[in-house]
């Protein structure tokens, strides 16, 4: 029929590939304005013969390090200079880079997801129109499968597109958006290396952020990398992190889920966490595995930020009354109750003599949300899914417990053994777990690489890596790795399913109904992206 003539879909993609190549040279476009800007701070030029930036300031400045330069009252440097750029102090000067590395990664990015996408489209355009031997279910034609790619790579293609004209300078100076996502970049990075340095993540991975109407991660199954918008709304001056940002070490914890590796064993995390859950007697079907890949993030989130991720999520629950409030979405732990399965994992976090840290902190947060609600939700009785009769707040609580121990023991490598925030120290007021986060201020000076370079030392290869950031994952590796399975042997009803979850996704702290579940419990599930 014709709405789903592969001569349309050909058409389709051949679009939405030029717009991708089109994109990318635009990119390049600015990655190389943002090389000039690096290059007219110290009045350097480029020669023909360097290989990058920082080569030809390194010979511009002679003996003087680039630190000493920037270090320099403004009105010792030469007039050579442009006048928004003889003012730049480290601080501006490390936004100014960290926007480049940022935009070049997008750039890395754009490609991976071109490479991708272009073999997931031969793939599905070969095997339901030309060879047409992949299996097709009656209630899930090819076009439904087609529609899906053609819409993922195009709300990635999207995303990317804002995430570097955020980043774009005007005249010369770096702007409000471009400020705040470096902000939650740096918050991102900090997030991530707790990861990586555990072994859990490659080095290689990284975070772009950009702005949007609210926080949520994406997730991409073609390189080690994930999207994370932040509010617009979040945006404020200065050099301290608004609350809003806390949200960005949950958004970490679903990539971990998806993409991360036990360090001892090299299992897929995902993989090892289904396998010590089954060791616990929580076998597929089990209603509680429906909310795995969240409590799962909720934890990470915990082990890096400790009390105050749970009075930000009380917070989030207060400004976002959700028609939900009180059911289980399939997806996420019903949200009147997770507050306190938040409480019950940082429970779980004990110093070496078996003592609870943040026991005063928890029971107080506790207390926080009961007053809030104006009753006890432990007293309550809520509709599970996949549960004949409902069940207490406090069994709800009580039955996740063995699944907490799970996810705890998969993370012990990162599980702290002592104190590393004091904000509700002699008090019961939970809004101090705000100030202590509040009072944060972003380094300036995060960079190995960067530092390197502003004090004269570093190899050329090392000073080349400041703007390097790249991987790659194809598309067959990729849906092999997780269904394990001949890809020619999945049904089209199967494959909306992977294209629309399984490490391809948008995920949020709250969520929506309907959210497509991680395909381990008893629940429906669906075939929703944003959750």
């Amino acid at each position: 029929m014709l709405m789903d003539d592969p001569r349309d879909w050909q058409a389709r993609i051949k679009s939405l590939q030029t717009a991708v190549a089109e994109t990318i040279e635009m990119m390049n476009d600015v990655v190389d304005a943002h090389a000039d800007d690096i290059l007219a701070v110290f009045g350097a030029e480029m020669a023909e013969a360097d290989s990058s930036p920082f080569a030809a300031i390194r010979d511009a400045l002679g003996d003087e390090t680039p630190r000493q330069f920037l270090r320099s009252a403004a009105k010792k440097r030469p007039s050579a200079i442009p006048k928004p750029l003889r003012s730049f102090k480290l601080r501006d000067f490390y936004q100014l880079v960290q926007e480049t590395m940022q935009i070049y990664n997008s750039l890395s990015l754009l490609e991976s997801l071109r490479r991708f996408a272009d073999e997931g489209f031969t793939f599905f355009l070969d095997g339901y129109y030309t060879e047409k031997n992949l299996p097709v279910v009656a209630n899930c034609p090819p076009r439904s499968v087609m529609r899906t790619i053609v819409s993922q790579v195009s709300v990635d293609l999207g995303i990317i597109q804002e995430a570097v004209n955020q980043r774009r300078r005007l005249d010369g100076r770096a702007t409000q958006q471009a400020r705040t996502v470096a902000m939650a970049d740096q918050l991102s990075r900090m997030a991530l290396s707790l990861a990586i340095d555990a072994g859990y993540l490659s080095r290689d991975t990284f975070v772009i952020t950009y702005l949007a109407k609210s926080i949520r991660s994406r997730l991409v199954p073609y390189a080690d990398a994930l999207l994370i918008s932040v509010a617009y709304a979040s945006m404020q001056t200065g050099i301290h992190p608004s609350r809003d940002f806390l949200a960005i070490p949950h958004e970490i914890g679903h990539h971990l889920f998806w993409n991360g590796r036990h360090p001892d064993t090299q299992k897929m995390l995902r993989d090892e966490l289904l396998q010590r859950a089954a060791d616990a007697g929580i076998k597929a079907g089990d209603w509680r595995l429906n909310w795995l890949e969240e409590m799962f993030a909720d934890t990470y989130a915990l082990l890096l930020a400790g009390p105050v991720i749970i009075l930000d999520f009380q917070d989030m629950l207060d400004d976002d009354m959700s028609s939900h409030f009180r059911e289980d979405t399939d997806k996420h732990p019903i949200p009147e109750i997770r507050p306190y399965i938040q409480t019950e994992i940082l429970r779980r976090v004990k110093y070496d003599d078996e003592q609870i840290i943040y026991a005063h902190e928890c029971d107080k947060l506790d207390d926080n949300w009961s007053s809030w609600l104006q009753k006890h939700p432990m007293r309550q009785q809520y509709p599970v899914r996949g549960v004949a009769e409902k069940m207490t707040g406090r069994g709800i609580v009580t039955a996740v417990a063995p699944l907490i121990t799970v996810v705890l023991d998969t993370l012990a490598a990162i599980v702290p053994t002592q104190r590393d925030y004091d904000g509700m120290a002699s008090s019961d007021d939970v809004g101090k777990l705000y100030t202590e986060f509040q009072s944060n201020i972003m380094p300036d000076n995060d960079n190995e690489l960067v530092n390197l370079f502003l004090d004269g030392n570093g190899t050329e290869e090392e000073l080349v890596q400041i703007l390097s950031n790249y991987t790659e994952i194809s598309f067959l590796t990729h849906i092999e790795a997780v269904v394990r399975q001949d890809p020619k042997t999945i049904t089209s009803a199967e494959w909306l399913q992977f294209l629309r979850s399984h490490g391809w996704s948008n995920e949020g702290p709250i969520g929506d109904p309907g959210g497509t579940t991680s395909g381990t419990g008893s629940g429906s599930g669906g075939h929703g992206s944003n959750s």
